[in-house]
């Protein structure tokens, strides 16, 4: 199984070198997590395209910067700053499609907030990022966040509901141990609507975020479930920097999952 690793796992080193590093280690599919906004630069997005097509490397999604933003940004009460900052996803979006890339993933509002945002304007806002990805030939999908709006499988639901055929999720498997979810209670309840998974490994309820193959995750379980509900997306490994000697535990990962072919 050809699983790709994120330039996010080598955070805060630069996106360009977290680029390199995730080639070198022979991973041939990466998602790119921009960090600043002169990265969305055209010149700096065809340089990390040519250094990827120099490799080999498609680039599957983009993860914005803004995400910390985008509960007081995109998702705020305040409709003037919406307006404002939906041009940085459009640039984002924008990037995406320069790097060949499919996906764009939004966090989106948090759950706890001052002034509660009523589900249908988070929709409505939601449809507009959508059709900026539309206008770039890229997906915009919903993360399944802790701490968020799309933690909930109901509010995911819900969302489904609303924006109908135009609903993509990205599934992150740490996320939904931090809300709380046995993570196949998710899948089974959204493995139609997942364009793209975040993958991590963990040993509850000591370890919720590990690199693959160091816990007791069913990976085998999680690919029985998607191949069944036809599943065409792709699958990163997306880990954090700390506590890990991230080369050494993604090469372990890469490994792992080449031996489950």
């Amino acid at each position: 199984m050809n699983i790709g690793a994120s330039t996010a796992c080598f955070y805060p080193l630069e996106t360009e070198k977290a680029l390199q590093a995730v080639m070198d280690l022979g991973f041939s599919k990466t998602e790119i997590f921009f960090n600043t906004v002169s990265e969305l630069e055209e010149p700096f997005v065809k340089a990390m395209k040519k250094a990827a097509d120099d490799r080999g490397v498609k680039v599957l999604s983009v993860h914005p910067f803004s995400s910390a933003l985008e509960n007081m940004c995109i998702f705020g009460e305040y409709e003037r700053r919406f307006n404002d900052y939906i041009g940085l996803y459009q640039q984002h979006c924008h990037a995406a499609a320069l790097l060949g890339a499919k996906i764009v993933v939004i966090h989106g509002a948090r759950e706890q907030r001052k002034i509660d945002l009523p589900d249908e304007l988070y929709f409505e806002r939601f449809a507009k990022l959508i059709e900026v990805g539309k206008q770039e030939g890229v997906t915009v999908c919903q993360e399944n966040v802790h701490l968020f709006k799309s933690q909930h499988i109901a509010f995911m639901q819900k969302m489904r509901e609303a924006l109908g055929s135009d609903f993509r999720m990205v599934f992150d498997v740490k996320q939904s141990l931090r809300a709380g979810h046995d993570p196949f209670e998710f899948l089974e309840a959204m493995k139609h609507d997942i364009a793209h998974v975040h993958l991590s490994d963990n040993r509850m309820p000591e370890f919720d975020c590990m690199p693959p193959g160091r816990g007791n995750f069913d990976f085998a379980r999680l690919f029985r479930t998607l191949q069944a509900a036809d599943y065409q997306g792709d699958y990163v490994i997306e880990i954090y920097s700390k506590g890990y000697d991230v080369a050494r535990e993604l090469t372990r990962s890469k490994q792992f999952f080449e031996l489950m072919k």
